[in-house]
């Protein structure tokens, strides 16, 4: 597992699917390079300790529920922001991974199932 340490969030970006020409069958990418290159959407895995904590309210530091976000949130995020970990070229657990800052989620899908 990857730890984020400070204020990086670890986010596992949603995968990119593709249909077969003229069809209605789907199938998942293995094309990381486009699955990364193309997407903005994922889901919150972990939090650096220092995430939000920049943040004021009130003279208090924030954490990342008062900022609006937690583990297991989808969210939005510019697509060039981040980087994806070292690791992802191993082991393919981490292929759809992306550290990414704090301050880079730009919105919180709240209807969206963790």
């Amino acid at each position: 597992m990857i730890t984020p340490c400070g204020t990086t969030v670890l986010i596992e970006v949603e995968p990119v699917d593709e249909t077969f020409e003229n069809s209605t069958i789907v199938r998942p990418t293995k094309d990381t390079k486009r699955e990364f290159g193309g997407r903005d959407i994922g889901r919150i895995l972990a939090f650096g300790p220092y995430c939000y904590k920049d943040f004021k309210l009130d003279g208090k530091a924030l954490e990342p529920e008062q900022w609006g976000c937690k583990v297991g949130d989808l969210v939005e995020f510019n697509r060039y922001d981040g980087k994806v970990p070292r690791l992802a070229e191993k082991d393919d657990r981490y292929k759809n991974y992306r550290l990414i800052s704090d301050n880079d989620i730009l919105a919180v899908y709240e209807d969206a199932q963790p």
